[in-house]
């Protein structure tokens, strides 16, 4: 079985060829010849990829922003209990109801909704991926701190979690760092939510990003996060990126069964992406097997 656990689609393709084009990835450093999917993203797009790379399952990762990204409130390190963007909260649901709508008609598609502090408050975060949990199909949620502007371990996301929980349901989060050095994704900002929250399915997305070296030590203080490949595999070899064996030695180091691969389409093909992970050195066929769908299928509960 072959899993794609960081996937992304948008109803409109162009806004996804304008994120690829202008929210350029500047963690790793300089890299030629970087295989990006060509694509916007569209449904369309991303069941062409899977079925070409003969994957069965890929995981629809919803993100909401506001409008324009504001930042938190000056001098503030959290969202204030009452949204100062509350005029979107029928955008955001309207949002997240169309990722389940749009996953629904296609088996592979597994879709995450998202969340936001700034948006709704914890209540009502709490009522809304309630239902969105229980009847319009979504079967985790993702969250990126840094388009959010948010920590972790935001007060308003209490309610975010006690959902999750209450569901069952995994919570995939962007980490690595931001351009501003706010440090909203930073490996070690999840410790603290994983201490107090250990009931949470948490993968961290791109094994750290940028900041993979800190990983390790998040890793093994919290043995129930996982990790997700994404992206970081394309990097393999920049100026300031991992090399093959740098990921191979983490990977071992913070557990095979506690990582899967993604690909981030439409940033770069499920195939390619693939392709990287089964070169990796130092790995048995069940172990390859184990990150590219088995681990997956556990998290997600598959058959």
């Amino acid at each position: 079985m072959r899993i794609d656990t960081h996937l992304h689609i948008y109803a409109d393709p162009a806004r996804g060829l304008y994120e690829i084009e202008n929210f350029p990835i500047i963690e790793y450093g300089e890299k030629a010849d970087i295989p990006l999917a060509g694509v916007g993203g569209s449904v369309d797009d991303a069941l062409a990829a899977l079925d070409a790379a003969g994957f069965d399952y890929a995981t629809v990762l919803g993100s909401y922003e506001v409008p324009g990204y504001p930042d938190l409130p000056d001098g503030l390190m959290h969202w204030p209990a009452e949204p100062h963007y509350g005029q979107y909260r029928e955008d955001l649901a309207a949002y997240n109801r169309w990722v389940c709508e749009m996953a629904a008609p296609h088996d592979k598609l597994i879709p995450f909704v998202s969340a936001n502090p700034a948006v709704m408050t914890s209540a009502e975060s709490r009522d809304h991926l309630a239902e969105a949990f229980g009847d319009w199909g979504a079967r985790g949620l993702k969250l990126h701190p840094i388009g959010i502007r948010a920590y972790p371990d935001d007060p308003g996301f209490d309610g975010v979690y006690d959902a999750c929980i209450d569901a069952d349901v995994p919570i995939v989060f962007h980490s690595g760092p931001d351009t501003r050095g706010r440090g909203f994704s930073e490996p070690g900002v999840f410790a603290a939510l994983a201490a107090s929250r250990p009931e949470l399915k948490l993968v961290l997305a791109h094994l750290g990003g940028g900041s993979w070296r800190a990983t390790a030590a998040v890793a093994a203080a919290h043995p129930q996060v996982m990790f997700d490949l994404s992206e970081i595999v394309i990097w393999i070899g920049a100026s300031a990126g991992p090399s093959a064996d740098d990921v191979a030695g983490l990977v071992h180091s913070i557990g095979v069964d506690r990582v899967v691969m993604g690909s981030d389409f439409p940033w770069y093909t499920p195939g390619v992406t693939a392709e990287i992970v089964e070169s990796l050195p130092g790995f048995s066929r069940a172990e390859r097997d184990a990150i590219l769908g088995e681990n997956a299928a556990r998290l997600l509960k598959l058959g």
